[in-house]
């Protein structure tokens, strides 16, 4: 084979998770041509997704050194800097995702190309417009920081989903939120994940890992009453076990609802509450059969969401939006996470500076969602 048909075995390796012989084929293309940055940036992947930073790492670095024009390499190299937590430099690499080649059309609210702010101009009196740029749990995580834009001095003017706005508007108050088809002017415009890097974020300094996000108290009292949540004689458990259906950025993050309920049910006075927002039909009959409330088939939009984590005593759930949410409004969770975890939560931790009423339950090996359900019920048993 010459390297173009050994990269195209590589890759169909890889998508079958069939690490080692992508491995052996990556590096079949090197010995071919070691000059290669996107053999060397594949290799270094199939050793990040197996938690072998070290390998990785080199591998990052090489593609680099041989073409410094790879974005891709020093992108996937940033993502491995900010799993170690090593937040200053990593922070720094993670701006390649606005290059073309990372973020190909995906321009979120965000007036391309973004000002390449460095955290030291003097925002007063200008004009700041922010906007959501990735996924919703992104926003939720790093929502947080309007308050530092805040402090700058700069007027802001924050582009979030429609689902998003009367939760974070009631948080936020003195900040206007706008929708894509506003007609603004303004002075600089940054997304909102560059906020870390411009306030020097390091592990350490994560700004309200407590809690930063509210509901009204007698919206939350209405919707109790609504649902006979006021009971306090059993523990309220809600649940989430799916990302948004068919999207990549969920691989094997989601669990089986029939796997999720084996375990759950086996935790003495409880009651479940089902917070899933998608669903298949099959799921509902499940969820009707097992007598779970179904209260995901209630959500209109994220505040919805928010009354029903405030009603809950605990949550468990994979990590997706829904997670974020819980955290940023102080919900005691248990965060179930796969094998190659987010960066935001290390390798090793139970707990986290994003979110400190987190437990983390890993899973020990690829896909072995059964372990960390068995050590959920553990912990809510024994807790």
């Amino acid at each position: 084979m010459d390297a173009q048909e050994l990269l195209v075995l590589a890759t169909h390796y890889y998508k079958d998770e069939d690490y080692a012989n992508a491995r052996e084929s990556y590096l079949q293309v090197l010995e071919l041509n070691p000059s290669n940055a996107v053999a060397y940036t594949n290799l270094g992947t199939c050793f990040f997704v197996q938690n072998l930073l070290n390998e990785a790492a080199e591998c990052y670095l090489a593609a680099n050194q041989v073409d410094s024009n790879y974005i891709q390499a020093i992108y996937n190299y940033a993502h491995l800097l900010l799993l170690q937590k090593k937040y200053a430099e990593g922070f720094v690499y993670y701006r390649t995702r606005h290059h073309e080649h990372i973020r190909g059309n995906k321009l979120g609210g965000v007036a391309y190309p973004p000002t390449q702010l460095q955290g030291n101009e003097d925002l007063r009196g200008k004009t700041l417009y922010i906007s959501h740029e990735q996924g919703f749990g992104d926003t939720i995580n790093f929502i947080r920081y309007l308050p530092h834009f805040e402090e700058t001095g700069a007027k802001l003017l924050v582009y979030v989903p429609e689902s998003m706005h009367k939760l974070f508007a009631l948080s936020y108050s003195n900040v206007t939120f706008i929708t894509p088809q506003s007609n603004i002017t303004f002075d600089y415009n940054t997304p909102l994940l560059e906020a870390p890097y411009l306030f020097g974020t390091t592990y350490e300094t994560i700004p309200f890992g407590e809690k930063y996000l509210h509901v009204d108290a007698q919206d939350l009292q209405n919707f109790r009453i609504k649902h006979d949540l006021n009971k306090s004689d059993v523990l309220k458990i809600g649940f989430n076990y799916q990302g948004s259906q068919g999207v990549d950025a969920v691989k094997n993050r989601s669990i089986e609802l029939s796997l999720m309920l084996e375990y759950l049910e086996q935790i003495p006075d409880v009651k479940l509450y089902c917070l899933q927002y998608e669903r298949s039909e099959a799921d509902d009959i499940l969820l009707k059969k097992q007598g779970i409330t179904n209260l995901g088939s209630q959500i209109k939009d994220f505040y919805d969401t928010a009354l029903m984590i405030e009603s809950m005593d605990v949550i468990v759930s994979i990590d997706t939006s829904f997670l974020h949410l819980a955290g940023a409004l102080g919900k005691k969770s248990f965060a179930l996470l796969k094998y190659h975890p987010d960066w935001r939560w290390g390798l090793v931790e139970e707990q986290s500076n994003w979110y400190k009423n987190f437990t983390l339950i890993r899973q020990s090996k690829p896909h072995d969602w059964s372990g960390v359900l068995e050590e959920v019920v553990q912990r809510i048993k024994h807790g």
